[in-house]
């Protein structure tokens, strides 16, 4: 009986785990993926002319470089030429709010 309870307790936690994972989201327009994307933290820093193509929520379950990662892998698969790191918001209302990174995905005119 006590390793049947053990099994139910490893089999609860390893479900609890996968349901758990975060995933990335991106809203926008879909581009050939790129090889490299640029960072900014405020669009004032974005020095060629450009465009919000869509935009990535990453939850903030993950470690701060693991966000970062995420967001780059994400931008880098719909074709931007750079984010635009915006902050944390939250999404939601009470005990389903979700605290989440958002950031803008760009692509540069006149390449």
């Amino acid at each position: 009986m006590r390793n049947l309870f053990t099994a139910s307790a490893i089999l609860l936690s390893i479900t609890g785990l996968l349901s758990s994972c975060a995933t990335t989201s991106y809203m926008g327009d879909k581009l050939p993926p790129t090889s490299n994307v640029d960072v900014f933290y405020a669009s004032k820093d974005v020095k060629k002319e450009y465009k919000v193509i869509g935009h990535i929520y990453a939850p903030t379950t993950l470690k701060a470089d693991k966000i970062k990662e995420s967001i780059l892998t994400k931008a880098k698969n719909v074709g931007a030429d750079g984010v635009i790191i915006l902050g944390i918001a939250t999404a939601g209302s009470g005990k389903d709010s979700e605290t989440i990174q958002q950031a803008d995905v760009i692509k540069y005119l006149g390449k």
